[in-house]
């Protein structure tokens, strides 16, 4: 149901907030607690209740409420203070301005309000324009776009466009990039081209207003090869000051650290990471090659050693790779996080391993702490919500996972699984067979799914098509072995996937051949 907060409509099906018809990014805490207040309008909640409704199973301190009750005001413009009301030693209310009736602005939205813009603009970082004969001078701007993304998302202030849509834009024509960036929520586009000088490369970088082209902010720069670190920094900085007034400086002091002390090493980084996030025969093998090799030039790069724990799983088979393998993966990438513990991909990585470890309290941790560092980056927002719904927290996941989806609309192929187990989870078999058919190239574990949310609504003769497919692919996978390497926390979840794979007939031996359907 959707409900209108003052001059913002909060959506608690859908997990949005959005003000002058525009999402409002928000970090999930701070949605929890506005989505518990929304529920208890007119009611004093004391700070013990509202500790145990947005952190039941963590201790944390008063500040870390006041921060989010901060957060809530400034999410939903209640600069007055007349919403979300401080009751002196007692703790909070939620109130509708200028009216004594709750329920008045409780009432579901139906139109779009006109309010002001968001508070948090957000930007997408163009890939540069690199006109230089050199085949590293590509990868090395790819990758110094992609640190200045990283970099801007440690300012709570701007909301950045996630790398993968970012990048997917470029690829637009000149006509259709700005309003196809205005149709992403993007409020501003930098763009860059590089070119050759003596000793290194000289560089133009433009800010501009999507809306009216506007140029914001613009500016030259010239340097050595061994430079583009402080390269990096710098645009970052001036493109943060250049949006945002007052930009504390504590946040660029926790900006991630180069994540390479040399040009090479970085090089085969960015070559490992960019292998690992493409499809095909033996690139993880490939991508394991270059982070070794960055190692060896660069032994204490954090980011090379998570990457190539990262390596390691997925070439192991993920969740189904040898304890052993994953012990190991584990060690390097905390290794990683003792590296570099501002780098939030370093745990981002470590929880997903721990999470295929069962270390679950361990995994929510690391989770916890790369969202603390980076509360724009779409992966960790998508991946913690993968991991809720393994948790059993449906609902919870699928606001994180819809987050990570509007910071990055043009996602890589794996949201659709986390979002499809997710709404499988929450029993929504439609829409989770509309995300698990979106996946380009299906594992015999995807089919599975596909069956099961086909079973599970009813359609039984598209469910055992899509099992013919996934046994076709691996004959040997039983309903067993597709229930051991499923790591669902209630039994009620694994129990709802194990009778769905049944309806759809997955362990029979027989089955005459038939044409797989078109999935809706």
């Amino acid at each position: 149901m959707a409900h209108q907060v003052g001059s913002s409509v909060l959506d608690l099906d859908r997990g949005t907030l959005r003000r002058d018809g525009e999402i409002v990014p928000v970090r999930p805490k701070t949605f929890e607690l506005l989505a518990f207040l929304v529920r208890n309008p007119g009611r004093v909640l004391s700070k013990d209740e509202l500790f145990q409704a947005v952190w039941p199973s963590t201790i944390v301190t008063e500040d870390s409420l006041t921060q989010c009750i901060r957060d809530v005001r400034k999410c939903i413009g209640d600069e007055t203070q007349s919403l979300v009301r401080t009751v002196p030693r007692r703790g909070y209310m939620f109130q509708a301005a200028d009216d004594d009736s709750v329920s008045a602005s409780l009432a579901p939205a139906t139109a779009a309000v006109q309010i002001e813009r968001a508070p948090e603009p957000m930007v997408a970082i163009l890939p540069f324009r690199v006109s230089v004969d050199d085949a590293t001078a590509k990868p090395l701007f790819d990758g110094a776009v992609e640190e200045i993304i990283n970099a801007l998302s440690y300012f709570k202030t701007i909301a950045v466009l996630a790398r993968h849509s970012a990048f997917a834009l470029a690829e637009h024509s000149d006509q259709d990039i700005w309003a196809t960036a205005e149709r992403l929520g993007a409020d501003y586009v930098a763009e860059g081209s590089v070119e050759s000088a003596e000793d290194g490369y000289s560089t133009h970088v433009v800010l501009s207003e999507t809306a009216s082209g506007r140029r914001i902010w613009a500016q030259a720069f010239s340097f050595r090869t061994s430079d583009l670190f402080v390269f990096q920094r710098m645009v970052a900085q001036r493109i943060a000051t250049a949006l945002v007034a007052n930009i504390e400086s504590a946040a660029m002091r926790r900006m991630s650290p180069a994540p390479a002390a040399n040009i090479e090493a970085y090089v085969h980084i960015l070559r490992g990471i960019a292998l690992l996030r493409s499809y095909g025969e033996g690139v993880n093998q490939q991508a394991r090659e270059h982070l070794l090799k960055a190692l060896e030039l660069d032994p204490d790069s954090g980011l090379a050693h998570a990457y190539l724990a990262l390596a390691d799983t997925i070439i192991g088979g993920y969740g189904g790779a040898p304890r052993a393998l994953l012990d190991q993966a584990r060690d390097r990438a905390l290794h990683a996080t003792a590296l570099s513990p501002d780098e939030a991909r370093c745990h981002r990585i470590l929880a997903l391993i721990l999470l295929y470890l069962a270390e679950f309290d361990a995994a929510a941790r690391h989770f916890a702490r790369a969202l603390d560092l980076n509360p724009y980056d779409a992966d960790t927002l998508a991946q913690t919500g993968f991991f809720e719904v393994i948790r059993g927290h449906g609902e919870a996941g699928l606001v994180l996972l819809d987050q990570a989806i509007q910071l990055n609309p043009m996602h890589p192929a794996w949201y659709y699984y986390d979002r499809g187990e997710a709404l499988l989870v929450l029993g929504r078999y439609p829409e989770a067979v509309a995300s698990f058919s979106c996946l380009p190239r299906k594992s015999a574990w995807q089919w599975s799914r596909l069956a099961a949310c086909h079973a599970l609504g009813g359609n039984i003769d598209k469910a055992r098509a899509c099992t013919r497919e996934g046994r076709r692919l691996n004959p040997g996978l039983t309903v067993q072995g597709i229930m051991a390497d499923l790591h669902m926390m209630r039994s009620e979840d694994r129990e709802r996937i194990r009778s769905g794979l049944e309806l759809a007939g997955w362990d029979e031996a027989q089955m005459p051949e038939a044409p797989l359907p078109t999935t809706q």
